[in-house]
């Protein structure tokens, strides 16, 4: 559930991203690199749902290490 819930959070940062063309991460993004940066969003976001929805195994392997490394 809870990769449900970063992946739509990650594309919802994403399109909010390419609308505004500016992105506040810990450094600005403006332009066409917050634009770069928000299809990133929305694609791992993607990938996050598709990994719950479907159930596909590694992919969840995937974004568990993922996310346990960022700890």
């Amino acid at each position: 559930m809870g990769c449900l819930i970063l992946g739509a959070g990650l594309i919802t940062s994403g399109a909010r991203a390419i609308r505004r063309r500016r992105a506040s991460v810990p450094e600005q993004w403006k332009e066409k690199s917050a634009v770069r940066l928000g299809w990133l969003w929305i694609g791992l976001g993607i990938l996050f749902v598709v990994a719950v929805v479907f159930d596909v195994g590694a992919l969840k392997t995937v974004f568990r290490l993922f996310l346990e490394a960022a700890n």
